[in-house]
């Protein structure tokens, strides 16, 4: 049987009567509080029994620092006396329990308790949850200014779609955090003066399924990446993933090192904090490096035949097309490349899809080519907004209130193309061979080097309307 359980938590830093509460409940469980640490907390196994547990904050006190100070340890010894045991602390704050009933409180003067409390919380947790809110705000507005122009792009990218929401879910989660301290500190300090203690307002479970949502996100965006992505996203992903957990453990190593070596504690934070910066330098440098040679050398594209041209070296894709020049012109081609590329969330799905000639082949700039992507709305409700986002990418250029270049769409006959709606680039030069068709649960917008006959317009409409 296990002796140790190691649990991840979700407690605020000052929900000391939670805590409190949960702890006494894993007692009666048979699990006492050994360690509290960023990587979880750790329970040893004892008979059960009813203990009562109590949680004090020392505001001077840091996660970087060697031993209990001389202040701490001689709290720790007039808590002893009074039948308190020390269970686990972690920087500020200590656990403590006790085997009696009905026990004096460690702390029986609520106005100097909610002091401490906020002291401690002045020092720690308040400016990392100011940090957090304004970093997740900033966030929020890139991916805001981000979805502005280019919304389509950023809802078909599970990458995107998957950061967004999770700074959306951060910046929740300090919201409440912030909200419910404060709200706790302003009761606390009114009970305080009619000597009452207020306890503290617990949001785990909120907390949970934030966390429990965000981890599902995450876990959709890495299969969609691992299942669906090109080669250059999978090892980027999954070197991005190494870096973080690499990081995360070799600073906590560092630190907890330098404490078993007794190092002070503001040259423990100096060389903890500067290992950070270097070991993060370093990892996210070489695996730059590494990635952007792989690509360079083609090993991302192993096994696809690459050729030269003016000193470049380009891979020649032959992917499958659901609709090619020669389904078009009829005649076969030679020195083509067929380049597919595909996005996908729970909102839309994204396929790019290019033929074009190769640079090597003579005339090639005299060559037709064909490019066009196809838009997949999944949620219905998303049409209409993807349809004007995709009809307002293209836009006249003004200066003075007056129309310097003409670049827009246009209604367009969608009888030839069997679409429910069909629209036309127009520019300075005229009509161009750029159109916008929008079908029931997809929008192609495709582009031809020539002008489409009403038969290629039907082709069209025969390959990318139906499912491929």
């Amino acid at each position: 049987m296990k002796n140790i359980k190691r649990r991840f938590e979700v407690f605020s830093f000052f929900d000391y009567t939670g805590i409190a509460g949960h702890l006494s409940k894993m007692a009666e469980k048979g699990w006492l509080i050994e360690k509290i640490s960023n990587t979880g907390w750790v329970y040893r196994k004892i008979a059960p029994q009813k203990l009562t547990f109590y949680v004090t904050y020392f505001p001077n006190a840091s996660e970087f620092d060697p031993c209990p100070t001389q202040e701490q340890q001689t709290f720790h010894d007039f808590c002893r006396h009074t039948g308190w045991k020390l269970a686990a602390a972690a920087a500020q704050m200590q656990v403590f329990f006790n085997e009696q009933e009905n026990p004096v409180p460690i702390e029986t003067d609520p106005v100097l308790q909610t002091a401490v409390i906020h002291a401690a919380a002045k020092k720690s947790f308040l400016p990392a949850h100011l940090l957090l809110l304004l970093i997740s705000v900033v966030n929020i507005i890139l991916f805001v200014l981000t979805c502005s122009s280019d919304p389509v792009g950023l809802l078909a990218g599970g990458t995107n779609l998957f950061t967004g929401f999770a700074w959306l879910m951060l910046f929740i989660t300090v919201i409440i955090e912030l909200y419910s301290y404060f709200s706790w500190h302003a009761k606390a300090k009114k009970l305080a003066a009619f000597g009452e203690s207020a306890e503290t307002f617990s949001f785990s479970r909120i907390r949970l399924s934030i966390l429990a949502a965000v981890l599902a996100g995450y876990a959709y965006w890495l299969v969609t990446i691992l299942w669906n992505g090109p080669v250059f996203w999978k090892i980027a992903s999954i070197c991005m993933i190494l870096y973080l957990a690499v990081l995360f453990f070799a600073v906590s190593g560092i630190r907890q090192l330098l404490k078993r070596k007794n190092v002070p504690r503001n040259l423990n934070r100096t060389i903890t904090l500067f290992s950070c910066f270097v070991l993060s330098l370093a990892i996210l440098s070489s695996i730059t490096y590494t990635i952007l040679r792989c690509s360079q050398k083609g090993l991302f594209d192993r096994g696809r035949e690459t050729y030269e041209h003016n000193g470049a070296v380009f891979t020649v894709y032959q992917d499958e097309l659901p609709l090619t020049i020669e389904h078009l012109l009829g005649t076969s081609r030679d020195g083509y490349i067929k380049e597919r590329r595909s996005d996908e969330s729970l909102l839309l799905a994204r396929y790019e899809m290019r033929q074009y000639p190769r640079f090597d082949t003579p005339d090639f700039s005299d060559l037709p080519d064909l490019s066009y992507e196809i838009t997949e709305i999944k949620l219905p409700v998303l049409y209409e907004f993807c349809k004007n986002s995709l009809l307002n990418a293209e836009q006249d250029e003004t200066a003075d209130g007056r129309t310097i270049f003409i670049n827009h769409f246009e209604p367009s006959d969608p009888v030839p193309w069997h679409a429910e709606d069909a629209w036309q680039l127009i520019r300075d030069t005229g009509p161009a061979d750029r159109y916008l068709l929008c079908y029931e649960n997809r929008i192609v917008d495709i582009r031809f080097s020539w002008q489409p006959t009403e038969e290629q317009m039907a082709a069209v409409s025969a390959r990318l309307n139906p499912p491929f």
